[in-house]
């Protein structure tokens, strides 16, 4: 049984010991141009060798491991019509995510950039900071990485409320709408985080129309995908100040282009798609991989599957 696996240059130590013991040998190569005989392989690592390659010259691939949670780019639905078992990497990356959800509701809430600015000034005012307490948080998308935030947010004391594709009543969520009641959900709420993956029904689902009549001053994040969102319509909202603030970490267009309104927006902060990196992360990617092997070897169903 034989391995492909790509998008990292090493295996932790450990790891190789233990898929030799597995019976597993691998080949780690990172440029597609250098795999010579996709054949051989019986699953693979990273999908994007795959796609750029083309599933049909991998002969004998019965699962692919992808090594990120999102997969919209990638043509999942052609490979498990060819009866390859597809992987994602739910869980891996939730919890630095929320982590990043945390953080910069209480930088605006706590008024930490306009405190910088000051500071820098070398001007001694003071502004008044909020509390979160009581205040209606949206999360739109409440699998794990929204279960993430809210387990953060809950010593904080605000009233949870969430979106999901029917409106199922998940636990600790104050009340849980629909997606087709997606404007009811945010129209109350004073900060709405976007969790989503990109899809049909999701593409542009915040809209122009959708955006405006958010509550009034409320803020929004987004950790799910740019395209959810259109991005001229957030730029007029926060301009005109409707929205109170915004941050980012995933845009339509990533690198955002240099003459993009977002990078001048007002009361808008930009990350590079970077909310999911942490510590722990391949630690976490890895012990799903070795899992997934030891399930696939005994012929046990295995985890994350789409």
């Amino acid at each position: 049984m034989k391995a492909l696996i790509s998008e990292i240059e090493t295996l932790p130590t450990d790891l190789e010991s233990r898929l030799k013991y597995l019976g597993v040998e691998y080949d780690i190569i990172l440029d597609t141009d250098k795999i010579e005989h996709p054949e051989d392989y019986d699953f693979v690592f990273g999908a994007n060798h795959v796609k750029k390659i083309g599933v049909d010259r991998f002969k004998r691939l019965k699962w692919i491991q992808n090594s990120y949670a999102g997969f919209n780019n990638l043509p999942v639905d052609e490979w498990k019509s060819k009866g390859i078992v597809f992987t994602n990497a739910k869980d891996v990356f939730s919890d630095p995510i929320a982590e990043w959800v945390v953080l910069y509701i209480l930088m605006h809430y706590k008024n930490a950039i306009k405190n910088y600015e000051l500071q820098k000034e070398h001007n001694w005012t003071r502004i008044h900071n909020r509390e979160l307490e009581k205040m209606n948080v949206c999360i739109v998308g409440i699998g794990s990485i929204g279960q993430a935030i809210r387990k953060r947010l809950e010593p904080f004391n605000v009233n949870f409320i969430g979106v999901n594709t029917r409106g199922t009543p998940t636990e600790g969520f104050k009340s849980v709408y629909p997606v087709k009641e997606l404007e009811t959900a945010v129209m109350m709420s004073d900060v709405v985080v976007i969790t989503l993956p990109l899809n049909d029904q999701t593409h542009n689902l915040f809209d122009r129309k959708l955006i405006f009549n958010m509550k009034k001053g409320s803020i929004l994040l987004n950790v799910g995908r740019g395209r959810i969102i259109d991005e001229d319509a957030l730029v007029d909202a926060l301009e005109s100040e409707h929205l109170g603030f915004c941050a980012l970490d995933v845009m339509a267009k990533e690198p955002v282009d240099k003459d993009s309104r977002l990078w001048d927006c007002k009361n808008l902060l930009l990350t590079p798609h970077v909310s999911g990196t942490g510590d722990y992360t391949k630690e976490r990617l890895w012990e799903v991989f070795e899992y997934n092997c030891h399930q696939f070897v005994l012929g046990k169903e295995l985890k994350n599957i789409v």
